[in-house]
């Protein structure tokens, strides 16, 4: 995620109107960072996991899933905004309504499917952001090694093959998958 240089965009409200094709966009403690399109085994994971998760949640009315474009503000002066690749918010946080901006506050849960131009620094850097700022599990899915790390605050880091079970434990109740199921054939 390489930072932009010379950007003025440093809150939230910059930011969500700020448009560039072909790039998604977060900020950290108020720096722009830029971040390019990604691959397809990253857009097929990131959709096999999305989908079971949101059937799971809508069935049993936990609140709502989140795709890649929703960002988080999880802090101000200087704004943090982060937007994962899958979130969820159990349903006694959603807003009755949505104003033009970002979600204010983290997600309950936290989904990082690592991409071709992700260093596995960032993406470890970013899920401990996510704990750091009140988000309750994360899950960093990497689709070239196959495996999932869990992070939960003030707890080791669980690393998960595709023999094991994710499990949404009391963030997600009721949420369980084989980490194998997650990852195509043939990639």
């Amino acid at each position: 995620m390489p930072t932009m240089p010379s950007q003025s965009v440093t809150t939230a409200e910059q930011l969500f109107v700020l448009r560039e094709p072909g790039f998604h966009h977060e900020l950290v403690g108020g720096e722009l960072r830029r971040m390019s399109a990604s691959g397809p085994l990253h857009g097929i994971v990131t959709m096999r996991l999305a989908r079971r998760l949101a059937d799971l949640v809508e069935e049993r009315d936990h609140g709502a899933v989140f795709g890649a474009d929703s960002g988080f503000v999880l802090a101000r002066n200087p704004d943090t905004v982060l937007a994962p690749d899958i979130a969820f918010v159990r349903k006694s946080r959603l807003l009755a309504d949505y104003p033009p901006g970002f979600f204010p506050g983290p997600p309950d849960l936290a989904v990082e499917v690592v991409s071709h131009s992700d260093t596995i620094t960032e993406v470890r850097e970013k899920a401990r952001r996510w704990i750091e700022h009140g988000t309750r599990l994360v899950w960093v899915v990497d689709p070239i090694a196959r495996g999932i790390d869990v992070y939960r605050p003030r707890a080791n880091i669980r690393s998960l093959g595709v023999e094991d079970k994710l499990r949404g434990d009391a963030v997600v109740p009721g949420f369980t998958t084989t980490v194998r199921e997650l990852f195509p054939r043939g990639f």
